[in-house]
């Protein structure tokens, strides 16, 4: 199997059309249906079964297509490599981040990027719902950043940060008057089982603050009342803000909305023990790093030293 073959029948299997492919690919219809054909021939066996004018792979297409994707994948390595080896200021950078780390960890980050690297063209995926592993099953994305519950086994990574997870409360809220100093944590601590009676904005349970959340209250043995799920963590501090209820964010969001919003809110520590997230770049098993990323990634390193 050669790599334009891999190319071809992956187009097709995409585009369940041999018109679309060819279009995808700059070649001709005709074309594309000869290389098919003749590939077919050669094998003994059809790849796609004909339904209505769209093209569904067979058990022999099931198969090939498995190894076609890999040999794709080890393909767009070795040209990565390569062009990383030949012009080494030129390429592109692939990211997957939610888009609140996109504010407040890539952003900061392009401007001085850019100076360094100016023919790399950066790719930013920004989700909501975001599930790291999910944007590593394609080979388009070159490095997902995320907070982590538990370290990834299916993933090489790089850690890049620990920060802490803040309840955050309006700031004329009454119990912030209650919040003391205590060693070992960096913000003002409230004890947690003064709100079980509070109102709370939470983030979905498989979100890594949502699951914080849960074990927060799990370790006070509290169960507050839920005004809201939502999995956008921006709204759950505005809301916090407009004192709708509390809520809890990683502290360089907090610090990132509270900034360009006025200062409308407080947060806190809580817990018996800092409440810590993990950032991490994930990317997939012994792939390839172009020296670009790599230099992209110590850079974000730096930026969170500094912080």
């Amino acid at each position: 199997m050669e790599l334009k073959e891999a190319r071809y029948i992956l187009a097709i299997a995409r585009h369940q059309s041999i018109g679309k492919a060819a279009e995808s690919l700059y070649i001709s219809q005709p074309s594309l249906s000869k290389y098919l054909k003749n590939l077919e021939e050669r094998l003994g066996a059809p790849l796609f079964s004909r339904h209505e004018n769209r093209y569904y792979p067979t058990y022999m297409g099931e198969r090939y297509l498995h190894y076609a994707e890999q040999i794709v994948a080890c393909g767009d390595e070795w040209m990565q490599e390569y062009d990383d080896i030949a012009h080494r200021q030129r390429g592109r950078l692939n990211i997957a981040v939610p888009i609140m780390m996109g504010s407040t960890l890539i952003e900061p980050m392009l401007a001085p990027f850019h100076k360094r690297y100016p023919y790399v063209t950066l790719n930013i995926m920004e989700a909501v719902n975001f599930i790291a592993e999910n944007s590593l099953e394609t080979s388009s994305i070159d490095l997902t950043l995320y907070n982590i519950h538990e370290f990834p086994e299916t993933m090489d990574y790089q850690i890049l940060r620990f920060e802490e997870i803040v309840l955050v409360l309006h700031e004329n809220h009454p119990l912030a008057a209650k919040a003391i100093t205590r060693p070992g944590f960096r913000y003002p601590w409230l004890d947690l089982s003064l709100l079980k009676e509070e109102n709370f904005i939470l983030l979905y349970p498989d979100q890594n603050t949502g699951g914080i959340a849960l074990d927060l209250f799990k370790e006070y043995n509290i169960n507050p009342p839920i005004s809201l799920h939502t999995r956008n963590s921006s709204m759950s501090i505005h809301l916090a803000m407009d004192g709708v209820g509390a809520a809890f964010a990683p502290e360089s969001y907090f610090h990132h909305e509270n900034q360009y919003t006025g200062n409308r809110a407080l947060c806190f520590s809580v817990g018996h023990r800092p409440a810590l997230t993990t950032t991490i770049a994930a990317y997939r098993k012994n792939r390839y790093l172009p020296q670009h990323a790599r230099d992209f990634l110590e850079m974000i390193r730096e930026y969170c030293r500094e912080k």
